[in-house]
């Protein structure tokens, strides 16, 4: 009995283990390679309320690549690496007294944990506000499909991010500060390029040329706005919880 119960038992493949430990599973990543190799098929998919029972939604693809990055973050914000340093050397030269029992390192270490932990929150925030009230789509969609496309456009460029963001944990403190402008060039291009190719089915070359650039160009925007406040938010936070201010 006990060895038919067992011959019941249904089969838990590689396949099950990544979708349990990222949401990834192998249909998330044809989906990611579509949105790479055929974003056209990607976007007409996601007109159709399956997806045509074939990819994977795109917020759900966007918050799976969140997850693995906040599951490889140590690569990059671990408690020796120069973005970590860059904010010791900040709460140094900012005054910061640190509490008892915590130092400038503690302080530094928090601080990257409480912005690189937020940031994504407000990002998802920032992309559903911006399906909401983003009007220049060249046909008429609801807002579900415009918070599809939208997360549509920036999965890629989340997926490079995968490979971009380790890097930092082997550069200087000065190389990193300038990196961030480097990884903004980068989106956008990679937001324009995905959303031109995808997004603008049946629009002229000129039509998808603006509609593509202003996308990506708010698509920044918004991810710049989030970006600063968080960091400005952690690091109010970590100094009022962590420190006192000298002099």
């Amino acid at each position: 009995m006990a060895k038919k119960e067992q011959s019941e038992l249904p089969r838990i493949s590689v396949d099950d283990a990544a979708q349990d430990l990222f949401g990834l599973n192998i249909r998330g990543l044809v989906s990611i390679w579509a949105l790479w190799a055929h974003p056209r098929r990607y976007f007409a998919a996601a007109q159709e309320p399956d997806w045509q029972k074939y990819f994977t939604p795109s917020i759900r693809l966007w918050l799976s690549l969140v997850a693995l990055m906040s599951f490889l973050q140590f690569l990059w914000i671990g408690s020796d690496t120069p973005l970590v340093q860059a904010y010791v050397q900040g709460f140094k030269d900012g005054g910061a007294v640190p509490v008892e029992g915590m130092t400038h390192q503690d302080m530094g270490e928090q601080a990257a944990l409480w912005i690189y932990g937020i940031t994504p929150i407000f990002q998802a925030i920032g992309l559903v506000f911006l399906a909401l009230i983003y009007p220049f789509w060249g046909q008429k969609t609801s807002f579900a499909l415009r918070q599809r496309y939208v997360f549509a456009t920036v999965v890629p460029s989340a997926t490079l991010m995968l490979f971009i963001l380790p890097s930092m944990g082997q550069m200087s403190i000065e190389l990193v500060a300038k990196f961030g402008f480097v990884i903004a060039v980068i989106a956008f291009l990679t937001d324009f390029t995905t959303s031109f190719r995808g997004a603008f089915v049946g629009k002229s070359t000129g039509g998808k040329l603006w509609r593509s650039a202003l996308l990506a160009g708010v698509i920044l925007l918004f991810n710049a706005i989030a970006a600063i406040f968080v960091q400005i938010a952690g690091i109010v936070l970590v100094s009022s919880r962590y420190a006192s201010l000298s002099g």
